[in-house]
């Protein structure tokens, strides 16, 4: 039989099956995270095995990331057929002929043309930031028509994610106003509302796509020049840009057509990748980039109140700051969908299903949930956790649970579309929230998505006491509340609402009552165009 290695990445982990069915009966599965977490050993491991075919697997092979340097990874493998593969059916054969003589010198002149772009970019948002403090701002009119920027680059954020629901929550609720909307957008948004029109722009990585953080910035010109022409049409009276990394398209819009300019601003990339990931590699330029964007903003949209403190320390007017948490539709988030058809698909039936659904990030505390099923199940044999999604810390939950000797008492769904997070959360009794403390001891900036949705699905949460969490969720009336990251203190109140129906019913339901009246997306895009009224009011005395 033909020894093949599959390399993949999480978004399309659960996929690969299927995916490689046609290339080889029988294959290794690894992730590219767990090779370059310890390169040296790892090829070595794989070099030992003498694999026929090594298969890298990408959702996308034109967008896949670093791929001339991943190029070298496979010609390393030893194996003598190489080639990447993606979701499309798209394949690209790898050899070390095409990579010494094309793949390496295109890495010798991106390197070059990526030091012009990054100077060209200070040089520019430099100029924006000195007439931007000093310059009037334009007379806000009514608004009409809002042309909607969404950025981000990540694989699977169309899909999967927090930032979906809240992207397409926004954007929503602004066309369920009354106000026109159209939406320039990297990816198309499976919850986007059918009626609001969407123009794609995506990124290339042709030129631009081995070194870190580059990408984003050459975007830029793409994008620019691709929505003038989208305005020119469409001609909108104001703009709102979801920031993501290096991104400075809504400055040189709103300039160019002399509209205003709102950034919903959810925290420093700069900051976040120092403390929950890997540094910027070009740290400096992505925080001119920021800094230049909250400056030219006619207002800014964070989802609380640490964020907004952070932002006056950083030396932005007050008065253009809205705190407005995130928010739910609780049409799509009811208690009354069926959850059956998961709790069936998962033999779930007869338990008790603690359930946590995210992305795994540093902050969403998955790792000290994972801590607590091994004391929680002592106590309760009929409790089930159910792990919904897939990040960077599921290596780590993972092993936790291994260690634990508790692997039949956890379910891992893998990454799910955000479209079909009402039903599994349905499938759930309880419902954990379990974020963690900043690691700097800065105070938690964060409004979770998921916060609201447990809310909305009318469910007993249990929930970290952690600034706004602890604001919107109170002890005993909406919600149990923990102090985060201590274990024992999550058990319990896991252990409480799995021995209470009762009280995970009451609490549930006044956790729905709470939610409609105060965190929905109708009511977030409320208030963003009072904020923008109150601007104008200011600007007219």
């Amino acid at each position: 039989m033909t020894k093949t290695l599959c390399i993949t990445t999480p978004q399309v982990k659960k996929e690969a099956p299927k995916i490689l069915e046609k290339y080889s009966a029988g294959y290794d599965l690894i992730t590219a995270g767990q090779i370059m977490s310890n390169l040296t050993q790892e090829l070595r491991q794989i070099r030992r095995k003498k694999y026929d075919t090594v298969i890298f697997l990408t959702p996308d092979i034109q967008l896949q990331r670093q791929k001339d340097l991943l190029k070298g990874l496979l010609l390393l493998a030893g194996a003598r057929a190489k080639f990447f593969i993606d979701t499309f059916g798209n394949t690209e054969k790898v050899s070390w002929l095409t990579f010494l003589v094309k793949d390496s010198p295109k890495l010798i002149l991106e390197s070059l043309l990526s030091m012009i772009l990054i100077l060209y970019i200070q040089i520019k948002l430099r100029m924006v930031l000195v007439t931007a403090k000093k310059e009037n701002k334009t007379r806000l009119n009514t608004i009409t028509k809002i042309a909607y920027l969404r950025t981000d680059h990540w694989f699977g954020a169309n899909k999967a994610g927090g930032s979906v629901g809240h992207t397409a929550g926004v954007a929503n609720a602004f066309h369920e106003l009354g106000y026109e909307l159209f939406f320039i957008s990297t990816y198309t948004l499976e919850l986007l509302n059918e009626k609001i029109q969407v123009y794609l722009t995506r990124p290339s990585y042709s030129l631009f796509c081995n070194l870190p953080e580059v990408p984003e910035m050459a975007y830029n010109l793409k994008l620019i020049k691709a929505a003038e022409r989208i305005f020119l049409a469409e001609k909108p009276n104001l703009i709102y840009q979801r920031y993501s990394l290096n991104n400075y398209s809504g400055i040189m819009l709103a300039r160019k057509f002399n509209i205003p300019f709102i950034i919903e601003y959810n925290g420093s990339f700069v900051w976040m990748g120092k403390h929950w990931g890997r540094a910027l590699t070009f740290g400096k330029v992505a925080e001119t980039i920021e800094i230049a964007n909250l400056h030219a903003a006619d207002l800014i949209v964070v989802v609380s109140k640490p964020m907004k403190d952070e932002l006056i320390g950083r030396g932005i007017e007050e008065r253009k700051i809205l705190v407005n948490p995130n928010g739910v539709n609780p049409e799509r988030y009811s208690p009354e969908l069926d959850g059956s058809t998961i709790r069936k698909e998962y033999n779930l039936v007869d338990n008790i299903v603690i359930g946590f659904i995210g992305t795994f990030g540093h902050w969403h505390g998955a790792d000290v949930l994972a801590e607590a099923v091994k004391h929680v199940v002592q106590s309760n044999p009929n409790v089930h956790f159910l792990f919904i999604g897939d990040g960077l810390l599921m290596p780590k939950v993972k092993r936790i649970i291994k260690r634990d000797k508790v692997e039949s008492f956890a379910t891992f769904t893998g990454l799910i579309p955000q479209v079909k997070a009402p039903e599994y959360l349905a499938a759930c009794d309880i419902l954990a929230s379990p974020h963690v403390s900043n690691p700097d001891g800065t105070p938690f900036f964060g409004s979770p998505t998921k916060l609201f949705e447990y809310m909305a699905m009318g469910k007993g949460i249990v929930a970290s006491d952690l600034d706004q969490i602890g604001e919107v969720l109170k002890h005993n009336h909406n919600a149990i509340l923990v102090e985060p990251g201590n274990v024992d203190q999550l058990v319990q109140g896991l252990f409480t609402l799995a021995e209470d129906k009762d009280l995970r019913e009451r609490l549930g339901k006044q956790a729905r009552e709470d939610v409609i009246r105060n965190y929905t997306w109708e009511k977030n895009a409320e208030r963003v165009m009072r904020a923008v009224a109150g601007l104008n009011n200011e600007r007219l005395e």
